[in-house]
């Protein structure tokens, strides 16, 4: 890392302004370093005289998503930072921390009269220190040329930073990518050449933490993908990493071995580390008795990824004869039907397995993550898991984190402080956080939340506590975490939409309801969910002819239950209390089109189709007008009638006539 000292008098600042001196017209050599670095930031526009008082050139949460970039060390720089700041110095100094777009993200300042100073010329955190918006600086020329550099007084493009002396040195990743700049500024009166040395010092200590994290990220994808591994084993599995600590454990294996592999104590197997690891590299297997009366295990072990020194990583253990049991009452066991779980209708082999693993872990403080399609029923499963939780004396508290925009679902979350924004409540906000401590948060359409409130959420999982937007008093909320989507999630973190270690902070649970086109189940649970509707809106219970039965099964269902429900809804007000709904109080069109996974003849089209997750929600919202229609037609107009033909709520009914833009009929 090359290193270049700029400095200047005001003189030969005025000369080069006025275009008396030219870097091609014989300059000084000496001169030439400066001069290539003013003439470039008059190229790029920058003004020499400074830029005014402005505020933040970025606001709060793109500050927060700025510095999530550099979450796996940010800790660490914030010390290097105390340490560059700390020196004692008369007028004292500012440590500064700016990325790769010259940003300043955090400062550290030691004390003196000079904080003021730095306040003034805009040395805060948000500002922006490139070359285009303030010409030769440290940080900016730091970032341009990627090397480290001292500009001392009137080397400053800028007029109003000539009584500053700046000290700064990018940090690259393992990659060779400029991810930051480290920086110390002070009054040009105390420059100290040996400053630039330290921060240079530092900006090498922060690369090596740096390549330090990035080794560790290859060991955490192993081990990421290892346990999304043993979600998919039957039989009870764990990884063991060295001393012999039980990193993961399956479903399997935690029914098996207990508060013993969910706690991750060591020595469950009775097998001590360097055993285990010449088992697995010998490709051998081990038999191991737990107690004196306990039943042989099998234990198979497989070194699963090698570090740096050819040193295992982890060891992925599979145990037997016990799988056969296991596997057996994971098949066996009847699923749950009563309580909680009686809203979840249905006796698919699916859903009953998903039920079953629901039940066992819903005593449990783990997080759970349901990844199913719209419309199966996930907040379904979730109240089933709250009421079935030992918080289920708590709150419930649901989230929709794909419905508000940024700005506002991080204020929905976390609150906000009296004045925090525009048009904040002059009270402030507690937020949802705080409304679930003690009980559950369900964060529906997880998949949809911003890197930076992902960032934001890590911590509050790490130990509970967070901050109200608009100030920095630290809260606390403990609550069970159930996390929603039907988006791909690996691919999510492959995109780096979604972030790894979030995820595999998640994983402590995954469940999946099937889709219903994927269920074997639709008219049982058709005929159930029309006994709710039909109870609910006061008719008697009707049944479906086989003909209605088969017109539904012909139906792909992209909106899955809750299209369903809707198609119900409107069925039950065209029978108009016939005891058999037949296949005329069905819409026309339903289970006309080609059923899921068959190719249907080409048409001609004016326009592309919308995707598949735009166009389920647009047929589903369809389907909620036509009943709304249809209903209304038949109570002529009559709105409490029509919302118990509906069996919903007569203040609902409103709502959706004005969601939908329908216009109520007259009354006779």
């Amino acid at each position: 890392m090359g290193t270049l000292t700029l400095s200047a008098s005001p003189f030969l600042w005025e000369q080069f302004l006025v275009g008396a001196l030219d870097r091609d017209a014989g300059a000084r050599p000496e001169l030439q370093p400066l001069l290539t670095r003013w003439h470039r930031a008059r190229m790029l526009g920058a003004p020499s005289t400074g830029v005014p008082d402005e505020g933040p050139s970025v606001g709060h949460l793109a500050l927060v998503e700025r510095r999530a970039r550099l979450e796996p060390v940010w800790h660490e720089l914030g010390g290097m930072m105390e340490v560059l700041a700390a020196a004692p110095l008369p007028s004292g100094r500012v440590a500064l921390l700016a990325d790769r777009d010259g940003v300043i993200l955090a400062t550290r300042t030691s004390g003196g009269d000079f904080r003021d100073h730095a306040d003034a010329v805009r040395l805060i955190e948000g500002a922006c220190w490139d070359e285009t918006s303030r010409g030769t600086n440290a940080i900016g020329t730091a970032l341009a040329e990627a090397s480290s550099v001292a500009v001392v007084g009137p080397a400053h493009y800028a007029h109003r930073h000539h009584g500053l002396v700046c000290y700064a040195a990018p940090v690259h990743d393992p990659f060779g990518e400029l991810v930051c700049v480290l920086d110390v500024t002070g009054p040009a009166g105390a420059a100290d050449p040996l400053v630039l040395v330290a921060v240079v010092s530092m900006a090498y200590a922060a690369e090596a933490r740096l390549r330090e994290v990035a080794w560790a990220r290859v060991a955490a994808a192993a081990r990421g993908g290892l346990e999304a591994r043993l979600a998919r084993e039957d039989g009870p599995v764990l990884i063991v990493e060295p001393p012999g600590r039980v990193r993961h454990a399956n479903g399997a294996a935690r029914a098996l071995l207990g508060d013993a592999a969910s706690t991750g104590a060591g020595g469950v197997l009775g097998l001590s580390w360097p055993e285990l690891k010449a088992a697995a590299l010998r490709g051998e297997s081990l038999e191991v008795r737990p107690s004196e009366r306990g039943t042989p295990w099998r234990v198979h072990a497989e070194a699963v990824g090698e570090g740096g020194g050819g040193a295992t990583l982890a060891v992925l253990v599979r145990l037997e004869p016990l799988v056969a049991r296991a596997r057996s009452v994971a098949v066996d066991a009847p699923a749950p039907r009563s309580g909680p779980w009686a809203e979840l209708k249905g006796s698919d082999a699916h859903l009953s397995a998903t039920l079953r693993e629901a039940a066992r872990f819903a005593p449990t403080a783990l997080p759970v993550l349901l990844l199913s399609e719209t419309g199966t029923g996930k907040e379904l499963l979730a109240r089933a898991l709250h009421s079935a939780s030992t918080v289920a004396s708590g709150p419930f508290v649901a989230v929709n984190c794909g419905a508000l925009s940024p700005a506002l679902l991080e204020s929905e979350l976390f609150g906000h402080a009296p004045g925090a924004f525009t048009g904040a409540r002059s009270g402030g906000a507690d937020g949802k956080l705080a409304a679930a401590d003690g009980g559950t948060l369900f964060l529906d359409e997880l998949a949809e939340m911003p890197p930076a409130l992902q960032v934001l959420l890590l911590r509050v999982l790490e130990d509970g506590s967070y901050s109200r937007v608009g100030e920095s008093r630290v809260r606390q909320s403990r609550f069970r975490l159930i996390g929603a989507t039907c988006r791909d999630l690996d691919a999510a973190v492959r995109a780096g939409t979604f972030r790894s270690d979030l995820y595999y902070r998640l994983q402590g649970v995954m469940l999946r309801l099937p889709p219903l086109r994927e269920r074997s189940d639709l008219g049982e649970l058709a005929q159930a969910l029309l006994a709710g509707l039909a109870e609910a809106s006061g008719q008697a219970r009707p049944t479906l002819s086989p003909a209605a039965l088969a017109r539904l099964a012909a139906h792909s269902w992209p909106g899955n239950v809750r299209e369903l429900k809707t198609v119900l809804r409107l069925a039950l007000v065209r029978a108009s209390g016939s005891p058999v709904l037949d296949v005329d109080a069905l819409p026309p069109e339903l289970g006309r089109g080609p059923v899921s996974g068959v190719a249907a003849a080409p048409r001609p089209v004016e326009s592309a189709p919308p995707p598949a997750d735009v166009a389920a929600p647009r047929a589903l919202r369809e389907l909620e007008a036509h009943a709304i229609q249809e209903a209304l037609a038949r109570s002529g107009g009559n709105v409490a009638q029509a919302a118990r033909r509906l069996g919903i709520a007569r203040s609902t009914l409103y709502r959706m006539v004005e969601r939908f833009g329908l216009v109520l009929p007259p009354r006779p």
